[in-house]
Parts: structure tokens; C-alpha cells; sequence
């Protein structure tokens, strides 16, 4: 005996049930871990997790923006000294420290002007820019080379640093590269991360090393992952930041308590620039100096973002399949939809508190392989229930008729199993083995079952074949409907055919095999209206026909001698251009104050 059969029908179902969920689980795991589809969509639901915060007030943008260019007129035609007399103005009004996000790649004749002011305020830093990126690489972001400012602009900065723009596949800023590096083996760290070791006063490191996913700066451990970017943790809108028009810093037009021991990042805001890109936070493409200002923010306030790995995000849904794969199959459904849902719950609920603790959890894929766990333990129930159905109607028909185990699991479907039928014109068989009593007293009780069983198997295949419905047995005894619960136009002929194929069948069995011992049936048949329907009481019912027709039947089945088929004459007067018969002396029945016709089947026509 397997294993599976020691552990009984319902254990079996659950332990497959439990695989299934855990294959199904383990797959979908495997495929999303490895191969990672729909990350563009995983994107967007991390990007949903950004709150509106309040901005670093030691940070205020001063943006180039429309009315500035209005003016003074057309960005290209700008004299380097108008940038000049900003610096002136903003050093003056006590500005720790002044970041330039505009690249002077270009020589021209303020040049000496403008080196001037950047010396005399000794802390403004400028940018360089990567162009012509090089192939992706998981451990450093490459370019073919870099564009300086000029080479005084250059000597009288305090610092240089990349103002290069990363964005993910969707085409939205999520990080920024701290480190830049040119195929002729130059480094830049970052614009943001130049202006914040001039905030402090720190001189930038020879080297940066990544170790543990972490660059040592500025004393702080900032988390970066495979190429060295920073997950930029966006508080909200451009106009967060406290903010200045550019036009206004060069005439001189501010309040100075606005820009006083702050860091100051100047770059271009106006409509249609293309310094502008999409992020996690905003509904339009937002200027590049905004960006900056918020990746400074993070390392300021130590507002660290990072990614979970494959690895956790592995652990968490090996987590979740062993769960649903373990309690579903052992929940109905109701309950299983339940635990589901709060596991779905849960999770946002972990993923959201995990955001403000500083990690980004994945999102998509937890919360797809839940309903995909719950469909697939729907669909392995509904499969069971079908195997169940099948189980019980094969059941069924080992203890009851096909047809009657088709009605009652209709009628159960519909609501419909209760007490009670209806009058239908039925005809029915009675199958009884004369002298039982003295064969069961001349055999063990073990060989007299065997005995019934061989004759009962020859008469219950003659009348399944003519579509009849096996009520019931009785010992020796059997007991066969025609015409329900199924409706039969023919049922008076299917009845008497059944009958006699069944005797023939009996002496043919009996001729091929001698050593079988001789018994001998007398069958009954009769046709009239019966009750139809499920009787007996609320705990238990069956499916059977009562009435005077059915007991007509019987009493014809207990006159007729072995091995002959008698009828009644309402089965007669249907059957009566099919069969040749005997009409004999009408029979006395107990309950009939009148002698029947009986007559005696002689062969089919």
C-alpha cells in the first residue's frame, strides 16, 4: 500500500494542494528574482512611497528662470560678468557656500572678471560634465571624457564636481552617481557631494572606495549601490527649496537673511530648458539644480534610501510561499481569501514602514505572487471538487444507480434535495432466486455471497444496458425502475427486454461454466403510475418509487417460477406488438379483490 493511500483522500489532496502553491510559488519566484520583468512597473509603485517633507532650510535654489532671461536677454549672449556680479552679491550677503550648476566650457573675454569674483569669494564650485557615455558598468559610471570650465574659471574654484544626471530605464531620476570617472582614467565625485565638503571644510579624498555598499565621506556612511549612485531621497516639488530668481541675486534685489550661511546652488529653471528631468515626486520634468539640491539633502540630513537586495526580496517570497502554500490548502476559501488580504496588507504596511526607516523593499513582486497563490488555491479546489463530484457519483453507483446518483447531485446543485416526488407512469422489474432459504443452508455465508454476486452482476448488466435504474437490492432480491428518474418513452419494452436478456444470459453463464451452482430467478415485470421521488426522513432519504403499481410488481415476481419472465397487463397492452407471450389463468394477488392477468414472456419479436 503508497504512502499516499496510508494517509487517506483528504491528507493526499492537501499535501498535493501544498504542492502545487509551493511550485507554482517557487516558479514565479525564480522567474521574478532572476530575470526581473516588469521592473519599469516596480518603479513606479517605490516611486509611490515618496511623502511631501519639508526641505533643508540651509538650502536655497536660485534659479535662472523666464523672467530672469527676459531681462537680460538670450542665455548664450549673457557677459560672464553679469555671473560675476552675482557671486559678488551673494558673498557679500554671507553665502557659506555657492555651487554654479552652469558649465563656462567656453574661453571668453569676462573670464578674468568672473575668476576674480570666484576667487575673491573662495567658495564657489563649479561643474564638469561626462559626455559620451561608455558601455554600462555594474561597478563605475564611465565616460569618454569630460568638459572643464576654463582654465581660469577653473584655478579660481575652490572645487570641481560632476553634474551628470543619470536616469533609470523609464526615463526618471531615482539616484546620482557620487563618482564620475573618463576612459582616460580622471575622477570627479559628484556636483552635490563638492558643495557639501566645502560646506564642511573638507578637503575630497584621493580616493573613493566603495566597501559594504557604503562611501566613507564627509563622516557619514552614505549607502550606494553597484556603480557607486546614491538612491535620492526627493522630498517634494521644485518650489520646495527656498528660492531666488537669478535676475534679482544680480541687481542685487534680495533679501540677504534668505541666502546668510546657506548653501547656495544657482542653475537654470526656465520653461524648455533642457535641463530637465522626470522624478519619483513629480508630474513634469523638474530642473536639474532641483535634483542636486535633493541629493544634497540626503547626505546633509543623512535621509539615507536603499534598495533591498535579490537576496531579501528572495527570503521574503520563499516566506510567503512556504505560508500559503503550508495554511491555504488547509483553509476554505472564504478564509484563505482572508489570510490573503492580510498578508497583502501586511506587506504594504512593512513596505511603507520599512520606506521611512530607509529601505526600499520590492514592492510588485510580493504583492503579485499573493493573488497568484490565492487563484491557484481557488483552481486546485474547484479541481478537487470535480474529482470530489466524480468520486461520489463513482461512489454512487456502487451502492446506487448511475442515474439516481445523477439526480440527487442535480438536485443537491439546485437546491432541490428535500422529501417528496411526483405521480409518474413507471414500469418495474423484480428479480428473486427461488429456494435461497435452503441454498443459504446448505453453503458457508461466504459462498453464498459470491453465488449472489456472480447471478446479481449478470441481472444488474442486462438492465444498466436497457437503461434501466437498479433501486435497490434486498438479499436475493432485486429491484429495477424504468422511466425514473429519467424520462423513457419505451420503458415498458426496455423493462420486459431487460428481463428476458437477462434470463438467457443466466442459462448461458450457467452452460459455459458447470461448475457454477444452479439457481434459477423469477422475474416480475409491471407497468402504472408510482411515486417517484426521495422518501424516508430529513437524516436520511432515498431515492425510490412506491405505490400499488410497485407492488403489483412484486407479487407477479413472487408467483413466477424460476427461469420465466411474467408481466403484468398494463405492461402487456405496451409491449404487446414486441414479444410473444402466454396469457395464463389470471392470479389471485394478496390486496386485489380481483384475479390479475398475468401473461408469460415465450421470446422477443
Amino acid at each position: 500500500m503508497s504512502f499516499l493511500t496510508k494517509i487517506g483522500r483528504r491528507r493526499t489532496r492537501q499535501l498535493i494542494h501544498s504542492g502545487v502553491l509551493v511550485a507554482v510559488g517557487s516558479l514565479f519566484t525564480l522567474l521574478v528574482v532572476f530575470i526581473q520583468p516588469f521592473t519599469s512597473i516596480n518603479w513606479w509603485l517605490s516611486d509611490q512611497l515618496f511623502m511631501p517633507e519639508s526641505p533643508s532650510p540651509n538650502i536655497v535654489v536660485v534659479g535662472i528662470d523666464d523672467a530672469t532671461l527676459e531681462t537680460y536677454g538670450k542665455w548664450s549672449e549673457w557677459q560672464r560678468k553679469l555671473h560675476a556680479q552675482a557671486i559678488d552679491n551673494l558673498s557679500k550677503a554671507d553665502a557659506r557656500v555657492i555651487g554654479l550648476d552652469i558649465l563656462f566650457a567656453d574661453s571668453s573675454v569676462d573670464d578674468s572678471v568672473l575668476a576674480n569674483s570666484i576667487e575673491n569669494a573662495g567658495n564657489v564650485v563649479l561643474p564638469v560634465v561626462g559626455v559620451e557615455p561608455l558601455p554600462w558598468s555594474e561597478t563605475e559610471i564611465t565616460y569618454e571624457r569630460f568638459l572643464l570650465p576654463t582654465e581660469p574659471l577653473r584655478q579660481a574654484s575652490v572645487y570641481l564636481g560632476h553634474a551628470n544626471i543619470v536616469s533609470d530605464g523609464d526615463g526618471v531620476v531615482r539616484r546620482l552617481p557620487l563618482v564620475g570617472n573618463s576612459d582616460s582614467g580622471q575622477t570627479y565625485p559628484a556636483f552635490a557631494l563638492v558643495v557639501l565638503h566645502t560646506l564642511f571644510s573638507k578637503p575630497l579624498p584621493e580616493e573613493y572606495l566603495v566597501q559594504n555598499n557604503e562611501l566613507h565621506l564627509l563622516d557619514r556612511d552614505i549607502p550606494v549601490d553597484a556603480s557607486g549612485s546614491l538612491r535620492v531621497n526627493f522630498t517634494s516639488v521644485a518650489d520646495s527649496y527656498k528660492g531666488l530668481s537669478y535676475g534679482d541675486v544680480i541687481a542685487g534685489n534680495f533679501d540677504p537673511e534668505v541666502v546668510k550661511h546657506k548653501v547656495v546652488l544657482v542653475g537654470m529653471t526656465a520653461t524648455g530648458e533642457l535641463d530637465a528631468w522626470m522624478t519619483p515626486v513629480s508630474a513634469s520634468r523638474m530642473p536639474g539644480v532641483w535634483i542636486h539640491a535633493n541629493a544634497m539633502d540626503t547626505i546633509l540630513r543623512q535621509r539615507f534610501l536603499v534598495d533591498t537586495s535579490k537576496g531579501n526580496t528572495l527570503l521574503v517570497l520563499l516566506l510567503l510561499v512556504l505560508i500559503t502554500g503550508l495554511v491555504l490548502p488547509r483553509l476554505k476559501l472564504k478564509w484563505g481569501g482572508m489570510l490573503v488580504t492580510g498578508l497583502f496588507v501586511g506587506y504594504l504596511v512593512a513596505v511603507f514602514i520599512a520606506f521611512d526607516n530607509g529601505y526600499i523593499m520590492n514592492v510588485l513582486y510580493p504583492l503579485m505572487l499573493l493573488p497568484i497563490a490565492y487563484v491557484t488555491s481557488v483552481l486546485c479546489v474547484v479541481i478537487a471538487e470535480q474529482s470530489d463530484r466524480q468520486l461520489i457519483r463513482d461512489l454512487f453507483g456502487r451502492y446506487v444507480s448511475p442515474q439516481v446518483a445523477t439526480e440527487i447531485i442535480g438536485l443537491a446543485d439546485t437546491g432541490m434535495l428535500k422529501l417528496g416526488g411526483e405521480q409518474r407512469m413507471v414500469s418495474i422489474l423484480f428479480a428473486d432466486i427461488r429456494g435461497f432459504t435452503e441454498i443459504c443452508e446448505q453453503m458457508m455465508p461466504g459462498d453464498v455471497v459470491n453465488i449472489l454476486n456472480s447471478y446479481l452482476s449478470i441481472m444488474m448488466k442486462r438492465i444498466l444496458d436497457n437503461e434501466g435504474m437498479v433501486n435497490k437490492f434486498a438479499g436475493d432480491n432485486i429491484m429495477a425502475v424504468w422511466n425514473a428518474p429519467q424520462l423513457q418513452q419505451e420503458h415498458a419494452n426496455l423493462a420486459v427486454k431487460a428481463a428476458w436478456e437477462a434470463q438467457q444470459a443466466i442459462m448461458e453463464r450457467q452452460r459455459d461454466d458447470p461448475s457454477l451452482p444452479r439457481v434459477q430467478f423469477g422475474i416480475g415485470v409491471n407497468t402504472g403510475e408510482a411515486l417517484a421521488g426521495n422518501v424516508g426522513s430529513l437524516g436520511r432519504a432515498e431515492y425510490t418509487v412506491i405505490g400499488d403499481a410497485v407492488n403489483m410488481a412484486s407479487r407477479i415476481c413472487g408467483a413466477t417460477p424460476g427461469g420465466e419472465v411474467w408481466i403484468g397487463p398494463d405492461t402487456y397492452r405496451q409491449v404487446m406488438d414486441c414479444v410473444e407471450v402466454e396469457e395464463l389463468e389470471p392470479q389471485f394477488f394478496k390486496g386485489k379483490a380481483e384475479p390479475v392477468a398475468v401473461f408469460r414472456i415465450l421470446r422477443l419479436v
